[in-house]
């Protein structure tokens, strides 16, 4: 009877050494200490009953002890709503940041975006007046600049190099065939429907000189660009001392009205609007990928590092497992 104690005194020494050479004691009354629990009773075989602790399931993964983070689903998250992601992987310092960023983006181009509706309608209306006093306060008048063509289309034919006493030239042809019908007063009291507009095109098309473009349309983004910024369209404002049967046409040629000039720096103001509204949508854009990149590197990078820190191996001696403190991080 002594000797089975003696023998089973030396196997438990043995175990405990072992245990405390290699550190792993605490780690294995923590993870198998459930096993031991739920094994069988004593059944008096001393090989079975001395190693029953050690012949439950194999070492548990890492994985199921320690949380791990997707990076796929931390970085779609961030891309749909930024801070999502990082609010999947607990940063929530990181995830306020990121979406006060977005809130602050769409705010700055809600602002800006309405800001610079309000300056292009107030340049428009300064251009065109109103129907209130059948648009008598505007200071462009379409109507005006097509008249101004019908009084000196000859003059204006000489600067564009043709001669306008030669009938068989096809610009004089054209400006002849036009001219006549170019100005209808019967269209109403906005003068941009008292001009035939296909008729003034033609005419423009052929003029020549410093006629490099075409007038679009009335209420054509490019109609409000255009009668501020070119030479050719100026006879439309009130306040050109070159308007209709003037012929002093060099003088013309570099010649900007104030109010012309007033008319461009407020279409400038709006211009400048649009872009700080446009920069805000290019800031939401950039921090939806900024998001989802820092959310899928992090929860990468977090991954990585349980798994260099957490892994478990079976004992040499088939006594149970211990922690391999090992680096295996992968790049």
């Amino acid at each position: 009877m002594r000797t089975a104690l003696l023998i089973v005194g030396l196997f438990s020494a043995a175990g405990m050494a072992q245990g405390l050479s290699d550190g792993n004691l605490s780690v294995r009354s923590g993870l198998f200490s459930e096993n031991l629990k739920n094994e069988d009773k004593l059944t008096g075989v001393l090989s079975t009953d001395l190693f029953a602790g050690y012949q439950s399931n194999e070492a548990q993964d890492s994985a199921a002890i320690v949380e791990t983070h997707s990076a796929l689903k931390a970085g779609v998250f961030s891309l749909l709503v930024p801070g999502a992601g990082q609010l999947y992987n607990r940063n929530y310092i990181k995830a306020a940041a990121f979406f006060a960023v977005e809130v602050g983006a769409w705010v700055v181009n809600a602002l800006y975006t309405q800001k610079a509706n309000n300056q292009t309608a107030y340049f428009q209306t300064y251009a065109d007046g109103t129907a209130a006093d059948n648009y008598q306060n505007g200071h462009y008048n379409v109507q005006r600049y097509a008249e101004w063509i019908q009084a000196n289309w000859q003059q204006l034919l000489t600067i564009g190099g043709h001669n306008p006493a030669d009938n068989t030239d096809p610009a004089v042809q054209t400006v002849m065939k036009y001219e006549p019908i170019l100005v209808n007063s019967a269209g109403g009291p906005a003068p941009w429907n008292r001009v035939d507009w296909y008729s003034l095109n033609q005419i423009e098309s052929v003029l020549g000189g410093y006629f490099s473009h075409l007038l679009p349309p009335h209420g054509n983004q490019q109609y409000y660009e255009l009668i501020g910024k070119y030479p050719q369209f100026r006879q439309g404002w009130d306040d050109s001392p070159y308007g209709k049967g003037n012929t002093n046409f060099t003088a013309f040629m570099d010649y900007a009205t104030t109010n012309s000039g007033y008319y461009m720096d407020q279409r400038g103001k709006a211009n400048s609007l649009f872009a700080v509204a446009s920069s805000a949508i290019g800031v939401v854009l950039v921090n939806h990928f900024a998001s989802a990149i820092e959310a899928a590197i992090w929860a990468h990078g977090h991954n990585k590092v349980v798994q260099a820190n957490m892994s478990l191996s079976k004992d040499p001696l088939g006594l149970g497992y211990q922690t391999d403190l090992q680096l295996a991080v992968s790049f």
